[in-house]
This record gives C-alpha cells, sequence and structure tokens, in this order.
C-alpha cells in the first residue's frame, strides 16, 4: 500500500493524521449537540473527509480511499438535511474516524476493508 517515495508518505500521514483529528473533533461536538448542527461545522468535517480522500485518491491508498468516501457521502447526507444526527449516525461517523486511524497507523496490516462492519454501517446509513 505504502510503496511511494517514502516523504510524501509521511507528509501526507501527518497531513492526514490533523485532518483526522479534526474530524473527531467536529464529530464528538455535533454528537452534542445533533438537534442544531452548524452549516460551518458540517462543512468543515466534510472537507476534512473529502481532503483525507483526494489525498488518498492521489497516492493510490485505496483502504484509505474507501474509508473516508463512506465517511464524505454520510457526512454530505448530513449537510443536505437527507439524515439526522441521530445517535447511531454519529457513533458510525466516529467508528469510521477510529479505522481511518487503524489503516494509517498500520498500513501494511493485512486487512478486509471491504468487509469491515464500519464501512457496511455507513454505507447503509446512505442506502
Amino acid at each position: 500500500m505504502f510503496d511511494h517515495d517514502p516523504e510524501v508518505l509521511a507528509a501526507f500521514a501527518e497531513e492526514s493524521a490533523v485532518r483526522i483529528s479534526s474530524l473527531e473533533k467536529g464529530l464528538l461536538e455535533l454528537e452534542r449537540e445533533p438537534a442544531t448542527p452548524s452549516t460551518n461545522l458540517l462543512n468543515a468535517v466534510f472537507r476534512d473527509a473529502h481532503s483525507v480522500k483526494a489525498g488518498a485518491n492521489l497516492l493510490g491508498l485505496r483502504q484509505v480511499e474507501t474509508a473516508a468516501h463512506r465517511l464524505e457521502n454520510v457526512l454530505d447526507m448530513l449537510r443536505s438535511g437527507r439524515l439526522s444526527a441521530e445517535p447511531e449516525v454519529c457513533q458510525s461517523l466516529l467508528d469510521g474516524v477510529d479505522l481511518l486511524r487503524e489503516i494509517l497507523e498500520a498500513p501494511q496490516s493485512a486487512r478486509n476493508i471491504e468487509a469491515d462492519h464500519r464501512l457496511t454501517a455507513l454505507a447503509n446509513l446512505t442506502t
């Protein structure tokens, strides 16, 4: 997975860690105030997920891209009002953030990303 230039990958990992922390912080805020999420908050967490996805796409990091894309899809539905920030939605998003961290921390570990229950839970929210 990480067979690219080590410096580029290190920069991506560092940037992604910052974005993921910001995403998690925003989701925890959303979880505390689910009835009245601010547009700014929803846009910010969407941008964080989108940035991680876009970087992973450019580097061919499919596992990261897939997980970030699922987060992005759910966040887009929240932004558009097609989904509410119910507790199970917030928990699925936070679980997705945990998965992103796990993938970035141990990219060499063999995992079947498509079968991960956290990704399935996120996908189920968008159908």
